[in-house]
């Protein structure tokens, strides 16, 4: 036996240098017979475990754009970090043009053209950030002009931006910094703006706009408006008509001029101007109008037009627009803010904040929101020389109905309840319509509703009422409001939701034509509701309901279509089955002539349709194979797949997944899924990874692509690495959010640790943000896991119910009593249920190794939560770390520290769970002195 495992190991030698020589020296049959004497010897086509160095090349389909014809079809292959490619492929003639580094692509209106951003090689920023170049200074971008009847490709360096119309076919306008397109005559010393460039595409000219600031093509690409500055505070403003090459001065006489909006056939435009110098304070503004054309502009508005409040006006972020018909001209208005004092100095003046108890936002949310606070306004309407104000609180939230053509737009008011949004998510709003002509509102509801929506006519609007779990329709001729789901047999709201809050809907797909009806979903189907009192339509013919699949309207319409469904119109539906997981499509009209087209182990993304024809572009895959793109021009019956990206994942161990299920210790039957390695051995035994978070099953077909940790495990990472992962389904009851994770978890994981193939004593468990909060409670109430991963958790309810999410400035509290948390009661109703649900009072029963992660910036949970749940572990003497990345936010941003972290999870589960040496990190730490030079990933002396 010692000279036959000597002779084939010598043969796996020699069959490892090559395949063809393996060809010439071997029979299939002999080798096969090798493999069943010795099974257990490494053969050569055993595949690689993934390691940290494949991210960076793993590539992903981005952008896909179709021309409206269909014929033309734009996408990027990018890796993670590098150099990627834009594709523009004719699906006609099946021939592709590739640009490298191209992004922000554009098809022309009528497919002739395609104009692109192309990006500096990756190696030439990377060595500018290295040599710490100022931003004037780094590399820039190029503009290629891919003409796709040739193939012809026309390049222009040192690009800062384009414009191209949505409609335009002429010409595209991009910004240059190579003021060398100035005739030096012209140029000064200190010059400001850009050179602006207007390539035709038909002839290849180029026309050359000097100083440009800001500029805007209207839709048809005829005209370009723009802001020329040639010092500080002289500006112009003017619009160059593309095919003429004139440009007409609109104005040139004051300061600022705010960059024009063009209406929807491109023939109008509305600006801002203002005389105000001042660098603080708001610029006191007027609206003006000017019509292609005519000579000059109209003022419309003074910047304190009658009908404000004193000291309200127009501001430079008041953003002018007119209705999508033209007919109506909106503008904002808002309280002046004055100068800054300059007689006043920071080092002799008070910094403080003040927090008044029925203030309706307090100081950390005004800070969190204060860009979004300067520029807010309240809108009102243009009518007859005035303004109307539609709203004049900026916690009234207003709506256009119809993008702006109604008579009517839509109130949806919480001035009087911002406090309560302090503790619930669910507060009273008061629902009106305001009519533009008049500013007099007509009083729809008032109470808890949501899924507020009024039809394009404005003849109804229509909410789901949450105290009743009803959708109620307000008819505005008549001032009625009806019923529209009562007697029903089915129910609208969603019936799996376990928050400790009122019942929300599962929504609505939208209006159909002459505001007849009233599109909303149950569980599975999608139904039609008639306004006027007749039957509703199951437009799934419940066949949902019946075969456990979720029916929903995938709403591709262009943004220039009718908002509303036609009676000719077909609906693409998307298909979810619940029992098998599996993904789809189906079509249906207002009739209900419903239609399945494919139901498959697949799951689908990123759909985009042809504007002008049955053209489809979609992302396809699953847990094997990557997201690649397909299209398809009948329906689905056929799905060509154009690409095939990561050809390299044939290289390395994958793994497989299956559906599984078991019951919770209240009996309750959950699912789940379960990962293995691609060469799972039913006689070994493997590690186990669990990570959680709510529900995960239905992502049974979801692509995961090697990649740095932004916060949790990464799937096919572990697998490949001879692990399984294990992916509980949680159900929770109200106040018991802790022992509702021990019940769905611990159960699943007791019944996998039950299977031969699982070492039961190398198990562990990671999550992140509330995942983190189930990890931190779950080792204060079983030992059965050998190793945790805490990513920002929740270690004390008592504490962090009365915290800031630092990224908002919102209170917590809404979290615990209705949201997340699922509490059901505040602090002070029931403080046990606080302190039961919370690991910090619990640590002393903690013998589980923990590896926590914590960033100082995290603006979701306060990071002093990690610290507390670690200086009580440390206190009690139990092995713990804590991860704390700087300037990072609650899931890291930079992908450094993504790296670092995939490095640190793998060296600690491994570590505990396959007996691999301790890092030094976890040993020594990082010493403050070799901050930024050491990492300690090395072997623990």
């Amino acid at each position: 036996m010692i000279k036959t495992v000597t002779a084939f190991q010598s043969l796996v030698s020699k069959l490892q240098r090559g395949a063809d020589m393996w060809k010439k020296r071997i029979s299939v049959r002999s080798l096969t017979v090798g493999m069943c004497l010795l099974g257990s010897f490494p053969l050569f086509a055993q595949k690689k475990p993934l390691d940290h160095d494949v991210y960076d090349g793993w590539q992903r389909i981005a952008v896909p754009a179709l021309s409206p014809d269909g014929t033309f079809l734009s996408y990027q292959i990018n890796p993670q970090e590098g150099d990627g490619t834009l594709y523009i492929r004719n699906n006609k003639r099946k021939k592709t043009i590739t640009v490298a580094r191209g992004y922000k692509a554009q098809l022309t209106d009528k497919g002739l053209y395609a104009v692109c951003l192309v990006k500096p090689l990756f190696k030439q920023t990377r060595q500018a950030k290295i040599k710490k170049k100022k931003a004037d200074d780094m590399p820039m971008d190029s503009l290629a002009i891919i003409n796709l009847q040739t193939g012809n490709i026309k390049r222009f360096a040192h690009v800062r931006s384009y414009e191209l119309g949505k409609y335009a076919d002429r010409a595209v306008a991009f910004s240059v910094k190579d003021t060398t397109l100035i005739p030096k005559k012209d140029r000064k010393k200190k010059d400001v703006g850009y050179p602006t460039l207007i390539y035709h595409f038909a002839t290849g000219k180029t026309d050359t706009l000097r100083h440009v600031d800001r500029y805007a093509m209207n839709k048809q690409g005829t005209v370009l408006a723009y802001v020329s500055q040639y010092k500080k505070n002289n500006t112009t403003l003017r619009a160059y008509d593309i095919l003429s090459g004139k440009s007409v001065l609109i104005g040139d006489t004051l300061a600022y001029y705010s960059l024009p909006k063009f209406n929807e056939t491109g023939t109008q435009m509305l600006y801002l101007q203002s005389a105000d110098t001042l660098s603080s304070g708001s610029k006191h503004c007027s609206l003006h109008r000017y019509t292609l054309g005519q000579d000059g502009a109209e003022k419309l508005a003074e910047p304190t037009p009658g009908g404000c409040p004193d000291g309200w006006g127009i501001n430079e972020n008041s953003q002018p627009t007119f209705s999508q018909n033209g007919k109506n001209i909106f503008v904002g208005i808002a309280p002046y803010i004055a100068p800054d004092d300059t007689t006043l100095h920071s080092f002799e003046t008070a910094s403080l904040d003040i927090w008044n108890w029925d203030a309706p936002m307090l100081p950390p949310a005004e800070k969190a929101n204060l860009k979004e606070l300067k520029k807010k306004n309240c809108l009102t309407v243009y009518n007859n020389g005035r303004l109307i104000p539609m709203t004049t609180s900026m916690y009234d939230r207003i709506r256009f109905v119809d993008r702006g053509n109604a008579d009517y737009v839509l109130s949806l008011d919480r001035t009087g309840n911002m406090v309560e949004t302090q503790w619930s998510y669910q507060t009273s709003v008061n629902v009106s319509l305001v009519e533009l002509s008049t500013g007099k509102r007509i009083s729809v509801v008032k109470g808890q509703v949501t899924n507020v929506t009024a039809s394009p006519g404005a003849k109804y609007v229509a909410w789901f009422d949450l105290t009743s779990s009803q959708w109620m329709a307000y008819d505005v001729a008549t001032g009625r409001t009806r019923n529209l789901t009562a007697g029903m047999k089915v129910n609208f709201w969603d019936e799996e939701d376990d928050h400790p809050m009122l019942k929300e809907p599962y929504g609505e797909a939208g209006w159909t034509a002459g505001d007849r009806a009233l599109l909303v979903y149950d569980q599975y189907d999608l139904w039609r509701i008639p306004m006027n009192g007749g039957k509703p339509v199951c437009l799934t013919k419940g066949k949902g309901r019946e075969n456990n699949r979720v029916y929903r309207f995938l709403n591709l319409k262009d943004s220039d279509d009718p908002i509303a469904i036609a009676p000719s119109e077909t609906m693409l539906l998307t298909v979810f089955d619940k029992i098998s997981k599996k993904n789809g499509f189906s079509k249906t009209n207002l009739s209900g002539n419903l239609k399945d087209l494919t139901l498959e182990g697949w799951a689908q993304s990123v759909v985009r349709k042809a504007r002008n024809s049955n053209t489809y572009a979609y992302l396809r895959g699953n847990f094997d194979h990557p997201n690649d793109l397909y299209v398809t021009t009948n329906d689905f019956a056929t799905q060509q797949k154009l690409t095939s990206i990561n050809p390299q994942q044939k290289d390395y161990n994958w793994g497989t997944v299956e559906l599984v299920h078991w019951n919770a210790f209240d009996g309750t039957r959950l699912d789940g899924l379960l990962y293995k390695p691609e060469d799972f051995d039913a006689g070994k035994k493997y590690p186990v990874m669990i990570y959680f978070y709510e529900k995960n099953s239905d992502g049974l077909y979801k692509y995961i692509e090697p990649q740095p940790s932004w916060s949790i495990i990464n799937i096919a990472f572990y697998t490949s690495r001879g692990y399984l992962v294990f992916v509980p389904d949680i159900v929770y009851k109200a106040g018991l959010p802790g022992e509702s994770a021990y019940n769905c978890i611990v159960s699943g994981a007791q019944q996998l640790a039950r299977k031969p193939w699982v070492d039961a004593g190398n198990m562990a468990i990671q999550g992140q943000s509330w995942g983190g909060y189930q990890v931190a409670y779950l080792i204060t109430r079983t030992n059965m896991f050998k190793a945790a991963g805490a990513g920002a958790p929740v270690s004390n309810m008592t504490s962090a119910f009365g915290g800031i999410r630092w990224g908002s400035g919102n209170s917590r509290q809404g979290q615990y009593e209705e949201g997340q948390s699922r509490i059901g009661h505040n602090l002070w109703e029931a403080p046990e249920l606080y302190i039961s649900n919370s690991a910090l009072f619990k640590l002393p029963n903690v013998e589980t190794p923990v590896l926590i992660m914590h960033n100082d910036a995290d603006g979701a949970v306060p990071w002093y939560q990690g610290i507390e749940m670690f200086m009580g572990l440390r206190r009690l003497g139990k092995p713990a770390w804590l991860l704390q990345y700087n300037k990072e936010e609650h899931n890291l941003k930079e992908r450094r520290n993504r790296k670092d972290l995939s490095i640190r999870l793998q060296q600690f589960f491994d570590y505990e769970l396959k007996g691999a040496p301790q890092p030094a990190w976890m040993k020594t730490g990082l010493p403050i002195l070799r901050k930024g030079q050491y990492y300690g990933y090395e072997k623990a002396e």
